[in-house]
Order: C-alpha cells, then sequence, then structure tokens
C-alpha cells in the first residue's frame, strides 16, 4: 500500500477525537499497533459484536467485520511509527471500487497512569464524517473501558 502524505488532503474532511484513558503511554501504544489488541478495542457503526477479525500483511494489516444488515467491510492500512508518542496510519476501504486513502494520526500525550489519546483522520469524503467520527469515538470509549 503506497504511503500518504497530509498535503495530499488539502480539500478534504477530517475527524477529530481525543479522549483520556488510565494507562501509560508504553500500554496504549501496544494496543493500537499489535494486531492481537486491535480487534479488542475497535468499535465501527453497525457491525456485529465480536465479528471484528485484524490479520497482518507483509506490509499491511486488514480489519474486517461483519456489519448488522449481513453485509462485510474491509479496512487495509499501513502504520509508521513516528516515535513512542505518535502513530500514523495509512487507511484505505478496501473494496471492489477504486477507493482513496485517507490518513489516521494518532498522538499519546501524558506519562505514567493517564494519558489522552489523541486521532485525527484526514482525507475523508464529506459523506464518511459521520462514519467515521463515530468510529472513533465508539474505538476510544472501547480502549479506554479495556483499562
Amino acid at each position: 500500500m503506497e504511503w500518504v502524505r497530509r498535503t495530499s488532503f488539502e480539500d478534504a474532511v477530517e475527524v477529530s477525537v481525543r479522549r483520556s484513558v488510565n494507562a501509560d503511554r508504553n500500554r496504549l501504544f501496544q494496543a493500537l499497533t499489535v494486531p492481537e489488541y486491535i480487534d479488542a478495542w475497535f468499535a465501527a457503526p453497525d457491525s456485529a459484536p465480536g465479528s471484528t477479525v485484524v490479520t497482518m500483511g507483509p506490509d499491511c494489516f486488514v480489519v474486517s467485520y461483519r456489519l448488522l444488515d449481513g453485509g462485510e467491510e474491509r479496512f487495509v492500512g499501513s502504520y509508521k511509527v513516528l516515535r513512542r508518542g505518535k502513530v500514523q496510519f495509512a487507511w484505505r476501504r478496501d473494496t471492489f471500487q477504486k477507493a482513496t486513502s485517507s490518513l489516521v494520526k494518532i498522538r499519546l500525550e501524558g506519562d505514567f497512569g493517564r494519558t489522552t489519546v489523541h486521532v485525527t483522520h484526514v482525507g475523508l469524503d464529506e459523506s464518511e464524517q459521520s462514519h467515521y467520527q463515530m468510529l472513533w469515538e465508539a474505538s476510544l470509549e472501547k480502549l479506554a473501558s479495556l483499562f
């Protein structure tokens, strides 16, 4: 998957969500980047509970889940760790139609036992804004409930 840059999204919509979590940055970093942990906190709108599966590819990861209406969604991402408190995901919906990539930026701010997770998802179409706002709010809420 080709890497995307923020400059590619000058006219695109973005979503920004913050959540305080009772965990240190190292534990949150692991939860956000290890595939076995991602499926524990990822919460897409209208997804069937317990249906999220995250698998690793050679240079990417795939998040798939069943929808309540019986359909299935898949996202392909590749991540770049900029430092322990900052991670970026190139993010693309995996469909038969041509899909554009977007960028998910995650910052971990804080020390010791409390950390603020700040997710900014850029490069979205206006029609996707509400979906991703709900996705990241629900996912961070679920992440916080794990600690």
